[in-house]
């Protein structure tokens, strides 16, 4: 029987001995409310998280920025009017007039600010875009985080289970030596040694339920539930098989990457930041008219309406190097980005090869605990057989029954790192949620 078939096999008898999941009360406390999978897990972090709703700010920041950007093809409109009154009369006529009354109407409309507004409204796409990519990077590297402390709980339930069946079979050895010793076929050293493996397969399962109910506030908390609201958990440890390699893992990895293309677009939103800053040397043009009413109009005492237009040109001379120092600061930005774009390169590679090293040792790992936990089984079985026999001492049966269950541990815990090497591996490909929907977990 392989090492699956078994570890599912010893979960159903822990079962049918009465030893449910959730005994204590910290486990019947979690298991209220609607059970969480993996995916309805995704939905809630996606939903809840605290860094992910405080990065889609940075979207209503965007939408803010571009459309101050866009209002600068806009023309500027205003509307005044005021009264006043002085001693002495307004009028040159001789009437009696000591009053002023002015409504206007304005309009300035910017023809050319020598690049700077064109700078600015590309600016706003590429800020825009970033604060997209910022979002799904984040979304990509919270939902691998989110694959650690999810299965860490199902890791923690399995090995209560685990030790819920040491116990079971630690009770069932103690019955036996007890009623050996009754019958004169063994000694009080005997019974005190598996009343000893007992009591330490206790202590150890007291130490998995705090492990446990550790994992899940983490988890929900996570996920955004409180404590007290936190809901059970629903899936299995498996290994997964992945195909391809790394070459197809770079390729995605360039394709996908948020973070990648967060950088690119900085680029581009720095070279328009020296357009902008190199505008401040640059001519600008711009078109004016107003129209209102004005009573009294120069010294003389009647009402009419007024209006007037101007076309105005502005040529800097010399502005003491503010212009020039400015862009030198945005040159050394731009070289420092281009700098950050080669080393995130690099980092993927290298984030790549790494993540195909780790997955390929907790395969490795996964096969010989595998195998090491079909010989703890059988031998477990030999110890049991010769010890009723009385040809095995007691030590070598209890040193069986420890290994089987280090074994079974271990085995849960290679299960555990092969799922997380593989979810690494996404995470660095940047495709984790695509790639969950794709699968059944």
């Amino acid at each position: 029987m392989s090492a699956k078939k078994t570890f599912t096999l010893l979960v159903g008898i822990s079962a049918l001995l009465g030893f449910s999941l959730c005994a204590t009360q910290a486990c019947a406390a979690a298991a209220t409310g609607t059970p969480v999978g993996i995916l309805d897990a995704i939905d809630l972090t996606l939903r809840n998280n605290p860094e992910l709703l405080s990065l889609r700010q940075e979207a209503a920041k965007a939408l803010a920025f571009r459309l101050q950007a866009e209002g600068t093809s806009q023309p500027e409109v205003a509307v005044g009017a005021y009264v006043d009154a002085q001693r002495e009369n307004q009028t040159s006529d001789g009437s009696s007039r000591k009053d002023n009354r002015v409504a206007r109407l304005s309009l300035q409309q910017t023809v050319y600010s020598g690049g700077r507004n064109a700078a600015l409204r590309r600016q706003s796409r590429q800020v825009t875009s970033i604060a997209d990519l910022s979002l799904a990077a984040a979304e990509n590297r919270a939902v691998g985080e989110l694959f650690a402390r999810f299965y860490n709980v199902l890791l923690q339930e399995s090995r209560i289970e685990t030790e819920k069946a040491g116990i079971a079979t630690s009770e069932l050895h103690l019955r036996e030596v007890t009623r050996m010793g009754e019958l004169g076929l063994s000694n009080r050293l005997e019974v005190i040694r598996a009343s000893l493996q007992l009591a330490t397969n206790r202590a150890n399962l007291s130490s998995s339920e705090g492990a446990l109910e550790a994992a899940q506030i983490s988890l929900m908390n996570y996920m955004g539930i409180p404590p007290e609201e936190r809901r059970p958990v629903t899936g299995r440890l498996h290994a997964i098989e992945l195909t391809g390699g790394r070459a197809e893992s770079l390729a995605e990895a360039m394709k996908n990457r948020a973070d990648r293309s967060v950088l690119e677009n900085q680029l581009e939103y720095q070279a328009n930041q020296i357009e902008i800053e190199r505008s401040g040397t640059r001519p600008t043009v711009s078109l004016g008219a107003s129209a209102g009413y004005l009573d009294p109009y120069r010294g003389r005492d009647y009402g009419d309406d007024t209006w007037r237009a101007e076309l105005s040109i502005s040529v800097p001379i010399f502005d003491r190097n503010v212009t020039r120092a400015n862009v030198m600061r945005a040159e050394a930005v731009i070289e420092q980005d281009r700098i950050s774009l080669v080393q995130k390169d690099l980092d993927i590679k290298s984030g790549v090869e790494t993540a195909w090293a780790e997955l390929e040792s907790t395969k490795g790992h996964l096969e010989s605990t595998e195998r090491a936990l079909e010989l703890a089984e059988e031998s477990l079985r030999l110890a049991g057989v010769g010890f009723q026999e009385g040809v095995t001492p007691q030590l070598d049966l209890l040193d069986a029954q420890s290994s089987l269950t280090a074994s079974r541990l271990e085995y849960q815990r290679s299960l555990y790192n092969n799922m997380l090497a593989v979810t690494a591996l996404k995470v660095t490909e940047g495709n984790i949620i695509d790639w969950v929907g794709e699968l059944d977990f």
